[in-house]
């Protein structure tokens, strides 16, 4: 039986559209893997984008005579015409010199002469009358951004984007992709608003990535749908409920619960449709599990029924977030990069990936869920092997960004007043009342703990992980010093959106083009659930203040957002509270005003602003470039020039925040922020580094 009767029907494609027919559950979902090189370093050599399609059957109403194929062909974005084989670098078809239009020969190549490839199926996974096909896709690049265009089973056409050949992607970033348990959707006008915004933007510019940082799906509803495991989590005595088995009957329904609920999520509302026409990359938090998953005290998270939760979820994450198995190893797919052995609870190594996402853009979703504990986040042999991949990875004076993804924000207000709060021994008896029911959901249904605690234990600025992340950010400062490579963070989780940032003491008196000790952190979160009040907001922003990580570096959060949606002062300029999602692509200097829109500088950034240079100005003065310069106001032409050549590949990042959650119409303002390369001294020795990181632990 299903456990999911509140969840109203979807509408879903006929099966007579496709021939043979099928019975569409879920999808197409797409996927993006990255791109393939042949070993030649010219920028001339061959460019293979790598990806693949899934969809889930109903097997009582589809027919597998044969096993289901796509059809992949190119599309002119021009006159709509298909017009090549993806399979190869295809030339546009020529104009007629008289009326400058595709002659009428030209324009009917493509799938109506038979211009197409047929990708047969994989059958990936079959269970419960349902079946999971993958359809390995590899298009290569050519000179201009391309259409591709598939067609299941000669169904109904759906259409995404690759760039050109060596052009770097334009990226879409989300995370927190659900509702949390006793949020009322109705109150933001459902899920939705953002994903229409989504959509509007990728046809006026199309995306080719979308990158998901975790919270795809909420999970949390199982404590509430399921019969056996509610059952569980209903036991009150710690040791009965801790030794209860994982039985076959609960792991059933476990498994029926996550195949329901990424069926439906993943292929409902504006969701559904984006995920069938902008390839995505994902790594998952604990909302693809189950709220706290991994942050709650060992001898909880170890017992045989939250262990067997932990199977089941990573097994349907694998599944839609990766539509791949857990026989997929790295020698399978050179997009994983497997942890250095199975996690603590999740007996499976960890899943983070790494790719381009053009030439100068490197990508790192990291899994920090699968080896998390309540005192690690990343296992110390899975980082050697992140930065043995990196080290090996990355294209010297080529590769000018890597863009690292972690679920939860790295540089973030602290909240350790809060922790010692929840923690003390003053607490004990309003706890226990708690667990009487007195004060309804103070303490959480797992361990008897504060419902709050595993939320602050999860950040990376937690007590028991603050070490573990100062070292994390020294090991990507000495990356950037060694490779001179800008490195940004993305982080989602706590439902607000903002800027943190790690940079050089200003005593040292480095520009930031040449600090590799600046690293911004971008915090977007989140695109459908709703977010805290603007109380909350305020309060951590307070809290904020320069913090010292070590002798040589700083953080804070960067005030971003002097301005509210409807234009009026802010007073909280550093944390913005209504759902949003982010674009980032590099700087367009054929375009440099599209980056002028709330880009001054903001009067108490901790940075400190560019020396005034004596006449003639010059190129180096750019160095000093403020935080969100642009070419606005510039008039002598060598500045200008300057400028130009500095913010050529600049990091373009784009915050798009909700108007009105009542007014789906209003759409979403953008705050923008751009993000130099590094060019690190070249009297920047490795021995100078090396002193430099001593002093520093």
């Amino acid at each position: 039986m299903s456990y999911l009767r509140a969840i109203p029907p979807r509408k879903v494609p006929d099966r007579k559209q496709f021939s043979p027919s099928l019975g569409i559950r879920c999808g197409p979902l797409l996927r993006y893997t990255g791109l393939r090189h042949n070993n030649s370093n010219s920028l001339s050599e061959r460019e293979t984008w790598r990806g693949s399609i899934m969809i889930v059957t109903i097997d009582g109403s589809s027919n597998y005579s044969r096993p289901p194929s796509a059809r992949i062909f190119r599309v002119d974005p021009a006159t709509g015409t298909i017009i090549g084989d993806p399979s190869v670098a295809v030339s546009h078809g020529k104009r007629n010199s008289k009326s400058g239009h595709r002659s009428r020969k030209q324009s009917r190549s493509g799938e109506r002469v038979g211009k197409y490839r047929e990708v047969e199926g994989f059958k990936l996974h079959s269970q419960r009358g349902h079946t999971f096909w993958r359809f390995i896709i590899e298009i290569d690049l050519v000179e201009s951004e391309a259409k591709i265009g598939y067609r299941i089973n000669k169904g109904p056409p759906t259409y995404f984007w690759v760039p050109a050949r060596n052009q770097p992607m334009n990226i879409m970033f989300h995370s927190c992709n659900g509702f949390t348990m006793g949020t009322n959707p109705t109150e933001f006008s459902g899920a939705d608003p953002l994903w229409d915004d989504v959509l509007v933007k990728h046809k006026e510019k199309p995306f080719h990535v979308m990158l998901g940082g975790g919270d795809q799906v909420y999970n949390d509803s199982i404590a509430k749908q399921t019969k056996h495991f509610q059952a569980w989590l209903n036991i009150k005595i710690p040791f009965q409920k801790s030794g209860t088995e994982f039985s076959t009957e609960m792991a059933y329904e476990l498994e029926e619960y996550y195949f329901e609920r990424y069926s439906y999520w993943f292929a409902q509302g504006s969701f559904g449709v984006a995920n069938a026409q902008i390839p995505m990359v994902n790594i998952w938090d604990d909302h693809d599990i189950i709220d706290g998953f991994g942050s709650y005290p060992n001898h909880f998270n170890r017992c045989p029924v939250f262990t067997g939760l932990g199977a089941v979820a990573f097994k349907y994450y694998m599944l839609f977030q990766h539509q791949s198995t857990l026989d997929e190893k790295e020698q399978h797919e050179p997009s994983w990069l497997m942890g250095s052995g199975p996690g603590p609870y999740i007996a499976e190594r960890s899943r983070s990936v790494f790719m381009f996402l053009g030439r100068p853009i490197a990508f790192l979703g990291i899994d920090c869920r699968t080896e998390r504990m309540k005192d690690i986040i990343i296992a110390p042999h899975t980082y050697e092997r992140i930065f043995a991949r990196l080290k090996k990875e990355i294209v010297p004076g080529e590769t000018k960004h890597l863009i690292v993804l972690c679920g939860v924000p790295l540089a973030y207000p602290r909240l350790v007043w809060l922790e010692n709060l929840l923690t003390s021994k003053i607490m004990d008896p309003v706890k226990a009342l708690a667990r009487r029911g007195i004060l309804g959901s103070f303490v959480n249904n797992f361990d008897g703990g504060v419902e709050l605690l595993d939320d602050l234990d999860d950040h990376w600025t937690a007590k028991n992980h603050k070490i573990e992340r100062n070292h994390f950010i020294q090991k990507l400062q000495r990356f950037a010093a060694e490779t001179s490579v800008r490195v940004t963070i993305l982080s989602g989780d706590v439902h607000l959106s903002g800027i943190g940032q790690f940079m050089s003491n200003p005593r040292l008196n480095i520009p930031k083009i040449k600090d590799y000790r600046y690293i911004a952190n971008v915090i977007s979160s989140a695109i459908v659930n709703g977010p805290p009040p603007n109380a909350m907001a305020d309060l951590l922003n307070k809290r904020n203040k320069v913090h010292h990580l070590d002798l040589e570096t700083d953080e804070d959060m960067f005030p971003l957002f002097l301005r509210d949606v409807d234009n009026s002062t802010r007073s909280n300029k550093r944390l913005m509270p209504r759902r949003n999602y982010c674009t980032i692509s590099m700087f367009d200097l054929q375009n440099p005003s599209a980056a002028s829109l709330d880009m001054g500088r903001a009067r108490k950034s901790t940075f400190r602003r560019p020396k005034k240079q004596a006449s003639p100005k010059s190129a180096k003065s750019a160095t000093n470039l403020p935080q969100n310069a642009t070419l606005d106001g510039v008039s002598d032409s060598k500045e200008a020039a300057g400028l130009s050549e500095l913010m050529k590949d600049s990091l373009h990042v784009t915050i798009r925040v909700e108007v009105d959650q009542k007014d789906p119409s209003r759409g979403t303002k953008p705050y923008r922020f751009l993000i130099p390369a590094l060019d690190v001294n070249e009297e920047l020795t490795a021995e100078k580094q090396e002193r430099d990181m001593a002093k520093s632990i």
